[in-house]
């Protein structure tokens, strides 16, 4: 609980000092859709097939933390940072690392105790990460559509 808890005030820490890249708004719809998309793949995933969860299984209030203090930092720093005027390259490389940062956290999580596999594994998340990645892009992109 301690990584945790540290992890989520660094993350949001981070979060808030950068320089941002992105407007006060996108950072707000940002904030709101990786918190949804937390809830939502955590919904599947974790309670109705039991792939993996937080802490034991079954729904805590506690299994909120992450979603809640993470997730919304993370999306925040993933598209503030994202290269969109560089070459395909670039964009790929980037999604790479996340995708290296993500799975790294996971086994940190899982280490630390506050997370764990239940039949998921880290090629479904290594698969995973890059989707639910995309899904924040595509998300950006129609907001800011939308927007104007």
């Amino acid at each position: 609980m301690v990584y945790l808890v540290i992890s989520v005030i660094i993350f949001n820490l981070v979060a808030y000092i950068v320089p941002k890249h992105i407007r006060k708004q996108e950072i707000y719809a940002t904030a709101l859709f990786s918190f949804l998309l937390g809830m939502i793949s955590d919904t599947i995933f974790d309670l109705k097939f039991d792939l993996y969860g937080y802490f034991v299984k079954g729904l805590q209030i506690k299994g909120f933390i992450p979603i809640a203090g993470l997730f919304p930092a993370s999306g925040i720093l993933f598209l503030n940072f994202y290269p969109e005027r560089k070459p395909f390259i670039k964009k790929i490389m980037y999604l790479i690392f996340w995708d290296a940062f993500c799975l790294f956290y996971e086994w940190t999580a899982i280490k630390a105790g506050f997370f764990y596999h239940n039949g998921w594994t880290y090629l479904a998340s290594a698969i995973i990460y890059p989707i639910l990645l995309w899904f924040h892009l595509i998300h950006l992109s129609f907001f800011r559509h939308v927007k104007e």
